[in-house]
């Protein structure tokens, strides 16, 4: 298994976490359900505020900050995890 696959594994596991622990109203078997191919806003029915604290929350953990438009494109948890690695491997 490459590097790149384990980061991108951990950033994925990350995201996840984040996104339970900012919800806050998920139970078990929802937060069980929450995977790689979960979309943000639909699986859940995530409103504005929700939303926002999740993304201060990943900002917060992961110490950079996507493009606004590019972040208005990550729908799943997958594609917000890539974009963090993106911007993650722009810091110098």
């Amino acid at each position: 298994m490459s590097d790149k696959k384990i980061i991108r594994e951990a950033v994925i596991k990350d995201v996840i976490d984040i996104f339970i622990e900012t919800l806050g109203f998920l139970d078990e078997a929802e937060k069980k359900s929450v995977n790689e191919n979960t979309h943000i806003i639909k699986d859940f029915n995530v409103v504005d505020i929700d939303s926002m604290a999740f993304d201060i929350a990943l900002v917060e953990h992961f110490l950079v900050k996507p493009d606004l438009e590019e972040w208005g494109q990550a729908a799943h948890i997958r594609e917000v995890a890539d974009l963090f690695i993106k911007y993650m491997n722009k810091k110098p």
